[in-house]
């Protein structure tokens, strides 16, 4: 409320109604959506409308997944722009450091709150399958995240009497995160809605070294991930055993192209976007 029209040269919202009310009062804005309820409810949903509305009354507007750009085919103002990384901050794991041809001893890791729409005992993130896979392959694992997850295991506290299975739902700080994400080998992502893809966990792993079994709509594909063809406990083992069995030859090609989605480039995508809108404006002045 503190913005009014003229004021910047540059506005960008990530909240449908902020951008609306936005329009009400003149200002021109820039939109990134993030909203995954809008495909969770569908095109007649109040979600779904209201992501359009603000859309629709933008200068452009931003998804970081080209599915959503597809999905959201009422209006030709949304484009895609990844999510991005901070390369100089996640830093690879223990295992890119160790002795090559040594043999790993894999820990896996899951980081996501689970559950959708209100409702904390859906499996939107795959723990199920997560610590299914580690079960039959006699495997450690350990899942990452906020109180949601204290509320999906309270649902499905059968889950947590694999005795391997460490769950640490107390929201780690960033530096937290990093030292978890460094010491552990492969990253499982079995999600059934993300409106991110590739999303931000995926590109944390990513910039880690760390392989990768998951779900991703995308077409320019992240290096040492497998993309599960379906998603079940069957399919997350195979993931993992084929990652395991080329394991340094993934760690490698990751440490080669890690860069890719360093936030920088975002950053100097949009940016040009910024300024082709501040060159119009200044066509446009009288």
């Amino acid at each position: 409320n503190n913005v009014e029209p003229k004021m910047y040269d540059i506005v960008h919202i990530h909240v449908a109604n902020l951008c609306i009310e936005a329009h009400k009062r003149g200002i021109e804005y820039v939109y990134s959506t993030h909203d995954h309820h809008s495909y969770h409810y569908g095109k007649n949903s109040s979600n779904y409308k209201e992501q359009l509305e603000a859309m629709k009354k933008s200068i452009f507007s931003l998804a970081p997944a080209e599915y959503v750009v597809d999905y959201f085919d009422d209006t030709d103002k949304l484009f895609y722009l990844s999510h991005g990384v901070d390369i100089n901050y996640y830093t690879p794991t223990k295992a890119f450091y160790s002795v090559k041809n040594e043999p790993v001893v894999h820990k896996l890791l899951m980081c996501a709150n689970n559950g959708v729409a209100g409702d904390y005992g859906a499996d939107r993130k795959g723990f199920r399958y997560g610590i299914e896979a580690a079960k039959m392959l006699n495997l450690p694992i350990t899942i990452v995240g906020a109180d949601a997850n204290t509320r999906f295991f309270a649902v499905h506290t059968e889950l947590l009497e694999y005795e391997r299975l460490t769950v640490i739902d107390t929201n780690p700080t960033e530096a937290e995160k990093l030292k978890i994400f460094q010491d552990h080998t492969i990253f499982l992502h079995p999600s059934n809605l993300e409106y991110g893809h590739p999303n931000l966990t995926l590109l944390e792993a990513e910039s880690c070294c760390m392989p990768m079994v998951a779900t991703c709509k995308s077409t320019k594909l992240l290096a040492g991930l497998y993309i599960m063809n379906e998603i079940s406990t069957e399919e997350v083992i195979r993931g993992i055993n084929l990652v395991s069995a080329i394991y340094q030859n993934l760690v490698d090609e990751m440490a080669e192209k890690r860069h890719q989605y360093d936030w920088i480039n975002v950053c100097k995508h949009i940016e040009k976007n910024y300024f082709a809108i501040k060159q119009f404006q200044n066509f446009d002045s009288p």
